[in-house]
């Protein structure tokens, strides 16, 4: 689905604003999350999680969310890591090779796409790369950030969430293993090639484009140069409209900028590193809402936001921090909620009008 119109799945609504009123002509809301990161204790999860006792089932890990991805006209999770062959075998950290049952469960979660640019998407070569795409397409998740062909990687990826098309763009700082074979293969965080991708985008038809950044310094919740300085130049640009970001694997803060926003790190969607940082432990999920005038021009009319979660297992389990929610300690929620509210609104996002999303 790279270089095709795809469609996002209308099983949530959404109604074009992610349950909110539209104030706008039109609305699309898009959902985004962090690192899908499968480290070997979540597989043992998934195992322990099967009815049959044989397979691997990681629905139960991020059921969760579904309320919050399945209202979204469009739901974006970032799949960090490529996909083995169904049996295996499988490996973590440093060479990732991961299980394909993970994409059953982001479909039911309600994901329309991942995107796929990281430090990790070469672990498994080339033979790696094609198998993720390949499977990616045979679950019918749009997907952005690695490719088969030059002209896969020419073409933008472009969703039709049937209330308007959002153009997707992943890239990624570097590998940990070294180049590609052919430089088409992963799309690098390169401000130009980005904005040239946007501009493609933009003429076979997005009505908006976001741009997912795959960088930053692990375990900081501070944005570095280099995340900063892309956010500025891809903003300043009329052919974006969001950038995000993953990577660092603890939560960064939102920042408006040119009346636009820049979410620098989503922390993890799941995981279970070996190192001990507790907030490896906690990510964002941010809601996106964007409204179209009835001069055609869209801007960001809501961007909303939930903290989450996972207990140190097992049940490794995504947890939102929300109004009555009681999936994990109240007081270890509580102290959570209050660091990931002060990274978030450093940069005074809260003044700007983003806000915590209490209640799917």
């Amino acid at each position: 689905m790279s270089s095709s119109v795809a469609p996002a799945s209308t099983a949530g609504g959404g109604g074009g604003s992610g349950g909110l009123d539209c104030p706008g002509v039109r609305c699309v809301s898009i959902a985004v999350t962090g690192d899908v990161l499968l480290h070997p204790p979540l597989l043992d999860q998934a195992r322990a999680d099967d009815p049959t006792g044989v397979g691997l089932n990681f629905t139960p890990m991020l059921a969760a969310q579904t309320p919050y991805v399945a209202d979204a006209d469009l739901g974006i999770c970032h799949l960090e890591t490529p996909l083995a062959p169904a049996a295996g075998p499988f490996s973590g950290y440093p060479e990732f090779s991961v299980p394909p049952q993970i994409l059953p469960a982001l479909v039911g979660v309600g994901y329309d796409a991942c995107t796929t640019a990281s430090n990790h998407t070469l672990d498994q070569g080339t033979d790696g790369l094609h198998r993720t795409l390949d499977e990616l397409d045979a679950a019918g998740l749009a997907h952005s950030g690695s490719y088969r062909t030059a002209a896969d990687a020419a073409a933008p990826t472009v969703i039709d969430t049937g209330h308007g098309r959002v153009g997707l763009i992943s890239v990624t700082y570097g590998f940990n293993t070294g180049p590609p074979l052919q430089p088409w293969q992963v799309s690098i965080l390169d401000v130009d090639a980005v904005l040239r991708a946007a501009r493609a985008a933009r003429t076979v038809g997005a009505d908006l484009v976001v741009v997912a950044v795959h960088a930053g310094t692990e375990y900081d919740t501070e944005p570095n140069s280099d995340q900063r300085a892309a956010a500025e130049a891809l903003l300043a640009s009329p052919d974006i409209d969001l950038v995000y970001g993953h990577h660092a694997h603890v939560v960064q803060p939102l920042q408006q900028i040119n009346g636009k926003w820049v979410i620098y790190g989503l922390g993890n969607n799941i995981a279970a590193h070996a190192t001990p940082v507790d907030a490896t432990r906690e990510g964002l999920l941010v809601r996106v809402t964007f409204s179209q005038d009835s001069a055609g021009g869209w801007r960001t009319s809501d961007i909303a936001w939930v903290a989450s979660l996972q207990g140190p297992g097992p049940p490794h389990r995504w947890c939102p921090l929300t109004t009555g929610n009681a999936c994990a300690d109240p007081a270890l929620a509580a102290a959570v909620l209050a660091d990931t509210t002060e990274t978030v609104n450093r940069y005074d996002a809260e003044t700007d009008g983003a806000r915590r999303l209490d209640q799917p």
